[in-house]
Formats: C-alpha cells, sequence, structure tokens
C-alpha cells in the first residue's frame, strides 16, 4: 500500500503544477483579470513548489526503502524528475527579480519546461508504477 502514495501524491502535484502554471499563462492574454491571476499565481507557486520537492523526495525514499526492483536514482523517471525540480527552482529564483526585464522574459520559459517536463515525468513514472 505504501507504494502508491508516491504515484498518487505525485500525480495530485503535477494537476497543482498545471493549475499554477495555467494561472500564469492566464494573466498573459486577460487583460481584465490579469491582476488577480497573477496574484493567486505568486500565492499559490511557493506551495505548489514544496509539494513538487517533497514528491520527489518522496519518491526517491519510497525507491531507496519499498521498490528494490528498481535501481536507486538510475531510471529516466528519476532524471526527469530531478530536471523538474530544477526548473521550478529556475522559476523560483526568478520570480525574485520580477522586476527585471531580462529575468521577467525568462520566468515564463522555466514554467514551460515544468510543464513539459511533469507530462514526460507522468509518462516515465506510469511505466515503473507497481
Amino acid at each position: 500500500m505504501l507504494t502508491y502514495v508516491h504515484p498518487v501524491s505525485a500525480g495530485l502535484t503535477v494537476a497543482f503544477l498545471g493549475y499554477v502554471g495555467s494561472l500564469g499563462l492566464r494573466a498573459r492574454n486577460d487583460r481584465r483579470h490579469g491582476r488577480q491571476l497573477l496574484a493567486r499565481h505568486a500565492r499559490l507557486a511557493p506551495i505548489m513548489y514544496g509539494f513538487a520537492l517533497a514528491s520527489w523526495a518522496a519518491g526517491f525514499l519510497s525507491t531507496w526503502l519499498l521498490r528494490h526492483d528498481l535501481e536507486l536514482a538510475g531510471s529516466v523517471h528519476f532524471r526527469i524528475g530531478l530536471a523538474l525540480a530544477i526548473a521550478l527552482t529556475g522559476g523560483a529564483l526568478s520570480s525574485r527579480c520580477m522586476t527585471q526585464p531580462s529575468i521577467r522574459a525568462l520566468h515564463p520559459w522555466f514554467g514551460a519546461a515544468a510543464i513539459l517536463l511533469a507530462a514526460a515525468q507522468l509518462f516515465f513514472g506510469l511505466q515503473i508504477t507497481p
């Protein structure tokens, strides 16, 4: 039963990531509600970031402690999860400097990369789900 905690929580985290990312994307195109969407995006993004890092750590721990059939940190799923954590960290760090135009232009690309990596993460994770 414990082996399913990571896949279920990771699926919820990816759904949350998609929602938070959609807030940022919708804010760029909705002049009327853009400020509210950005405020909600800024409020929820750190929470989602924490969930994503916790999910990555839980996957590592569940492989180490429960999934002896898998090589620890050797799967494509692990490497994509690491790249996802790096992309989200880039987004988190760049969000601190949104007044600088070059960083403001770079920030959405971290989010886009995170969404694409999360989709790949789901694909490769389903292949190793017990």
